[in-house]
């Protein structure tokens, strides 16, 4: 049952599942309890009836006591001793004592009482027959007794559909209404929810809530594209002067000191040069991603990036590979996947001591490997922390999948699976 219930997505369809379940429960219940309250009327009718004849055979018996039986109507026999009854019954009631009850089934069903008086100071035996099925209803009297109450559960099965009905109008139709809008109109930020107009006010309400933040939502997500749009502008030309004014002091500079200096300026100029750009890609293709150009991840690219953190593997004594065996095709930006693997690489750089640092590549998915200590979430002092956030994020925001884990033999993996696009 949960299963059939659960393919029934609609609260309108669970209810009516429900509500028709509920109507074949008491329309069982109610069949079986009149046949119940039937069966115990006519019992009871029945032992009523015996009683008073009880009475009746007791003073005949008394002013007659040499007679063993009496017809006291057409129904009643009562007999005094068990020499003048039928056989069958001597033969199932005459070691019981007192009793009172029905034997036998349909034309043979008989009320019997056994029990006692007294006649000249002695205790003698009264025995009633009934001939109980004359009073009891018929078979047909019955399927129409049953036919009455099928007739009133399909009545109340009527009564529970228009009850259905019209909490469907206005309690569950604005929900269904709402979810197909909510899945129609997903990335349309200009459609206004709406609910019908017999909707309960709640609904209303709600309706209105939701489209007002909606509207403030849209206008903080616009006004926090716009701020970075100006402040990546912005920035791009200091850095863009900053940059060339490092490249001309350069040529001008003898010692060695102040070469490294300068090359670490420059370094630096470059990795803020590529988050600005990235920053302007996201902002770019923010409204839709699937605006954005679809292109293939040459292995010339994964080698740059690796070049421009050769300087920091170096000064560890940490050897970076490469091993290309695909061009996968993704949506992000040049500088998006230089952010990307740029922080892995530097997360892993961070992380080791010694030994080799491998970039991988296939047609699904892009590895960096290490023989560093090991990745740990709660750790920061080896870089695992606000740059790992910024992969996640970047990740979920082109669905790629990331992942990392701890390598058996020694270090860390980190992968990210490019989901496989095709060219329409």
């Amino acid at each position: 049952m949960p299963s059939f219930f659960q393919n029934t997505k609609s609260m309108t369809g669970r209810l009516a599942v429900f509500f028709t379940l509920v109507a074949i429960v008491v329309g069982i219940f109610c069949v079986a309890l009149i046949s119940l309250v039937l069966t115990w009327s006519e019992d009871r009718v029945g032992e009523r009836r015996i009683m008073i004849d009880k009475q009746q055979a007791i003073q005949y018996f008394l002013a007659h006591p040499k007679e063993t039986s009496v017809q006291l109507d057409t129904l009643t026999s009562a007999f005094h001793g068990w020499q003048d009854v039928p056989a069958a019954l001597q033969t199932e009631l005459k070691d019981q004592g007192d009793f009172l009850g029905e034997t036998g089934e349909g034309e043979d069903s008989r009320m019997i009482l056994s029990t006692t008086f007294t006649l000249r100071g002695a205790e003698q035996q009264l025995i009633l027959v009934s001939r109980i099925e004359e009073i009891e209803i018929t078979q047909q009297e019955f399927i129409n007794v049953i036919a009455i109450v099928l007739g009133l559960v399909v009545l109340l099965i009527g009564a529970f559909t228009a009850i259905l009905t019209r909490i469907s109008k206005s309690l569950i139709r604005p929900v269904n209404d709402l979810c197909e809008q909510l899945e129609q109109h997903q990335g349309n930020i200009h459609h206004a929810f709406q609910v019908p107009s017999g909707a309960a006010q709640e609904f209303q309400t709600l309706t209105q809530t939701l489209n007002q933040y909606r509207t403030e939502m849209d206008q903080l997500i616009k006004r926090e594209q716009a701020f970075a749009r100006y402040a990546s502008h912005e920035l791009r030309t200091p850095l863009t002067v900053m940059k060339g004014s490092s490249s001309l002091l350069a040529k001008e500079t003898s010692t060695p000191f102040a070469k490294r200096q300068l090359g670490r300026i420059q370094h630096a100029t470059e990795q803020m040069l590529t988050m600005v750009d990235a920053l302007l890609g996201l902002v770019r293709y923010e409204k839709s991603q699937t605006n954005a150009p679809l292109r293939t991840i040459e292995a010339n690219e994964i080698l740059n990036i690796v070049h421009k953190n050769q300087a920091q593997a170096d000064a560890k004594k940490l050897q970076l590979r490469s091993d290309i065996h695909g061009s996968p095709m993704t949506q992000a930006t040049p500088a998006v996947l230089e952010m990307v693997l740029g922080n892995l690489l530097r997360n892993s750089i961070a992380a080791s001591s010694s030994g080799n640092i491998t970039v991988s590549m296939t047609d699904t998915s892009i590895t960096v490997t290490d023989e560093g200590e090991g990745y740990a979430p709660s750790e920061n002092s080896t870089g695992h922390g606000l740059g790992l956030l910024i992969v996640q994020d970047l990740c979920q925001r082109y669905g790629w999948g990331f992942s990392i884990r701890n390598r058996t033999e020694g270090g860390c993996e980190a992968t990210l699976r490019l989901p496989v696009i095709t060219l329409e």
